[in-house]
């Protein structure tokens, strides 16, 4: 009888410790199977509790990442823009220079045909250039850009019209020495502003690219925390299943050693009724 209870208690305890290491061998290969440590809410409620709010933030730096980055897209057009503008406002200088300096009414006119088609070309790269949706080269606007997670966090990056008007070059002539001497002066001054067009608008492009650094920092920090919550690690759970395994046979055997006494017990007994 004493023997008996004793394998009872075994079995027993044996089927707990079966159960365990098929609960934990269950919980390693889901864990290796999906990367993840928590694979549901009752895996770990408090680090599910502080992981929610790290994704959404981590989504939302992502989306200002983008928003920059298009940003700063833009901001390449402009630039590539107002560079062409001032090339063509450097040839404009020459023909105007030359139309000074040569006394022939032809070629004066032939100096002017030229300028006038740079004045045109002018025009079709403001007609060109756009930031989002909007020709801001034609008429010059600010554009607001996400730069941080909550709705007030927007930057404003100005652009300055660069139309021939703008300049003061759209009605110029170099058909006569005074024309002519009136358009170099013009010009020279449109390539000042141009200038200054473009240093603003590489400083506006390094502040964003700064911006944009910053973005891609939030994103690895986030991420990290994330993943420290919410990410398996592989080799500890690999090691965890084959413990379980182990465990799982260990269990298995004793409770087939418990099995098999239980049925020497009952043999002998039912020899000893009989006899």
């Amino acid at each position: 009888m004493y023997t008996s209870v004793i394998d009872s208690k075994t079995t027993l305890v044996a089927l707990q410790g079966l159960k365990s290491a098929n609960a934990d061998a269950s919980r390693a290969s889901e864990r290796l199977a999906t990367g993840l440590r928590v694979n549901r809410a009752g895996d770990d409620p408090s680090g599910v509790g502080k992981a929610a709010p790290l994704k959404a933030e981590l989504g939302s730096y992502q989306q200002v990442k983008r928003s920059i980055n298009g940003a700063l897209g833009d901001m390449d057009k402009v630039a590539d823009g107002l560079m062409s503008i001032s090339d063509y406002l450097v040839e404009m200088r020459t023909l105007a220079l030359a139309s000074v300096a040569d006394s022939d009414q032809g070629a004066r006119n032939v100096y002017n045909d030229a300028f006038q088609a740079l004045v045109d070309g002018i025009t079709d790269i403001v007609e060109s250039v756009n930031f989002g949706t909007e020709a801001v080269l034609n008429t010059g606007n600010s554009v607001d850009v996400q730069i941080g997670i909550n709705a007030g966090d927007q930057k404003s990056v100005s652009i300055s019209a660069a139309t021939p008007a703008a300049f003061s070059v759209d009605a110029l002539s170099l058909t006569s020495l005074t024309s002519a001497t009136s358009a170099l002066t013009a010009v020279e001054s449109a390539i000042d502003i141009v200038a200054g067009n473009l240093a603003r608008v590489g400083g506006q492009q390094r502040s964003l690219e700064f911006l944009s650094d910053l973005a891609d920092s939030n994103i690895l920090t986030r991420s990290t925390q994330y993943g420290e919550i919410m990410n398996a690690d592989l080799a500890l759970e690999a090691t965890n299943l084959a413990a379980a395994k182990i465990r799982q046979d260990s269990a298995t055997a004793v409770l087939a050693q418990a099995n098999s006494m239980n049925r020497n017990i009952a043999d002998y007994l039912l020899n000893g009724a009989l006899g």
